[in-house]
């Protein structure tokens, strides 16, 4: 009737990867890859749902071009666009502590239906009949009650050929659904968010269970829900289009998904932060007198050379930087002891799902023997007056065996209130248990998937750090070294102009690559900030198990007190002589 929860500690994360899920699936960090994935389609859909920024009111801009880029770095002091120093700096604050979290995080609620405010319901039910000429496949009938802007029905309905009713007239949305709709969806979606809480899909099978099984696919129905249930609730992913489609396109999804423009290009691309200036190298020494839009008075008047070693510092450290104070670099190990200690949490919490798990089983054990005593008790009530009704065998001389029967009989009828008292219990039990395995346990579950997403989420961060810190120190390297070439042969009159132009050039993109590198690190270290804020609000999921698990009890266990009352009562009616 449960499922079971294994443990996650040490390797046991993996269990709970959809990478493992699924098998083909693109790595979402290879690069800039990621940003150009597309898949082969036809027709193009509009996103109306899609906000000027999921990032929030940041100082975010489009990026212009190389040559913007280039020139942007240069620090002049007496430049007023460049006195303003502080508002840089303000500006990435903003970017990287509370602008979103505050605005989003407050309205977030990951709590089920009773004491959420938006009351949203998610329901995912097996649809009986299989399909398939060879292989048989499960359909799943997912229904909500979330609204969308018609714009989204009527492309549903128009791709499928129909004309129904705007989202004002409807109630419950209902689709059809298989596995592998899931699996696309969380596919596209590591593609265009690696770096949100993006829920696990539950696996498709296990390797112990048959296709067929249907405790496995209980626990795969109630998996897909709870996926659902989170990726609605997450204020970015559930304005994402192509979660709409999915919930909104009636039947067919594999035909709508062939037809389809799917944009699969990562929510950073075209994004470039302001570059607070101790990011910035200062080329301006290195490339005066070789650009050909200096005049010869911008060269004389030109400021002294400003070394970069310290900017370059400050760019080796950006990982180790924290996001609420620049000058602290405590970031990597805060994040470290977060990973370790959320591994600890999520093992714990394992391990007390797996108790209550068992708890409840116990109570279900108890509760079917009593509807086994029940059976009993009804056989022996219809046993025991054959074996004391029997009064042709004792000689009736005092008309005492008239009032043995009579006591027969009174014995039978209060222990028929005893058999009514277990029938009753093992129903009480059953309703207990069916809403503790519904909700309660649910519950249980949905905060070990936060901890899960979350995991992997850092997981990814990491992976990413990783291969930033490799590409920075590259183009560092490569910055350097064109630089002192650059520094060498100004002053030599023997060089090719081509030579030069083509330093200039691999210096300027190379100036370019970082900082569209930076500007990502930036994006990236605010979005996991933003998630863990965002996550910070997961808590509330263990007051509300507590709350809901131990109100069934109470609620249950008084009218099973009430019930084993009058059973008492009933019972001091027994003779005793």
């Amino acid at each position: 009737m449960y499922g079971s929860s294994s443990s996650l500690g040490g390797n046991n994360w993996n269990s709970y990867n959809s990478n493992d899920i699924l098998t083909g699936t693109t790595d979402p960090l290879a690069g800039d890859a990621l940003a150009r994935d597309h898949l082969s389609t036809a027709d193009t859909l509009a996103d109306p749902l899609r906000t000027a920024d999921p990032l929030g009111a940041t100082t975010f801009a489009p990026e212009q071009g190389k040559d913007n880029a280039i020139d942007s770095p240069v620090d002049d002091p007496d430049d007023p666009e460049d006195e303003s120093h502080q508002e840089e700096e303000d500006s990435y604050r903003a970017l990287q502590s509370s602008e979103w979290a505050d605005d989003v995080v407050a309205k977030f609620n990951p709590l089920s239906y009773r004491n959420s405010d938006d009351k949203t319901l998610v329901n995912v039910k097996e649809i009986p009949e299989k399909e398939g000429l060879v292989f048989k496949h499960i359909n799943y009938l997912v229904a909500h009650n979330l609204k969308f802007p018609s714009e989204y029905y009527l492309a549903a309905d128009n791709n499928n050929g129909k004309q129904q009713t705007t989202s004002k007239n409807r109630g419950e949305t209902k689709v059809i659904r298989r596995y592998s709709d899931f699996a696309w969806l969380v596919e596209v979606l590591w593609k265009k968010y690696p770096f949100r809480l993006i829920p696990e899909l539950p696996p498709k099978k296990f390797a112990l269970a048959s296709a067929n099984d249907p405790i496995f696919l209980q626990k795969r129905r109630r998996g897909l829900q709870r996926f659902l249930y989170q990726l609605v609730k997450h204020p970015v992913l559930s304005k994402e289009n192509l979660v709409v489609m999915f919930l909104t396109v009636p039947n067919d999804f594999s035909n709508w998904k062939k037809f389809a423009n799917v944009e699969l290009s990562d929510e950073f691309e075209g994004i470039r932060v302001q570059i607070p200036k101790r990011f910035r190298i200062n080329m301006d020494h290195v490339l005066r007198g070789l650009r050909d839009n200096e005049s010869e008075e911008t060269v004389r008047n030109a400021s002294p050379p400003i070394r970069n070693d310290t900017v370059i510092n400050d760019i080796t450290q950006i990982w180790s930087e924290s996001p609420v104070d620049h000058k602290s670099l405590e970031f990597v190990e805060n994040f470290d002891t977060l990973n370790n200690n959320l591994t600890r949490l999520a093992d714990l919490w394992s391990k007390f799902t797996l108790l209550a798990d068992r708890i409840e089983r116990r109570e279900l054990a108890v509760a079917a023997d009593h509807q086994r005593a029940s059976a009993f008790l009804e056989h022996f009530m219809k046993v025991d007056t054959e074996v004391f009704g029997l009064d042709n065998i004792v000689e009736n001389k005092t008309r005492r065996m008239d009032e043995e029967a009579q006591n027969l009989n009174i014995i039978n009828t209060i222990l028929g209130q005893a058999l009514k008292f277990f029938q009753n219990s093992k129903q009480l039990k059953d309703e207990e248990m069916g809403n503790v395995s519904n909700e309660v346990m649910e519950n249980f579950k949905k905060f070990q998937d936060y901890m899960t997403s979350l995991h992997f989420l850092m997981q990814r961060v990491t992976n990413y750090k990783n291969e930033s810190e490799r590409q920075i120190h590259l183009l560092l390297n490569k910055v350097t070294r064109t630089n002192e070439r650059l520094s060498q042969i100004k002053g030599k009159s023997d060089i090719k102009g081509s030579e030069v132009d083509r330093l200039v050039t691999i210096a300027t993109q190379t100036f370019d690559q970082l900082n569209t590198l930076i500007s990502r690190v930036i994006l990236v270290k605010s979005t996991f900030i933003n998630e863990y804020a965002l996550y910070q609000k997961t808590k509330y999921i263990i007051s509300e198990v507590f709350q809901d698990w131990f109100r069934e009890r109470m609620k249950y266990g008084d009218l099973q007190l009430e019930s084993l009352q009058r059973l008492v009562n009933d019972l001091q009616d027994l003779p005793l002589r």
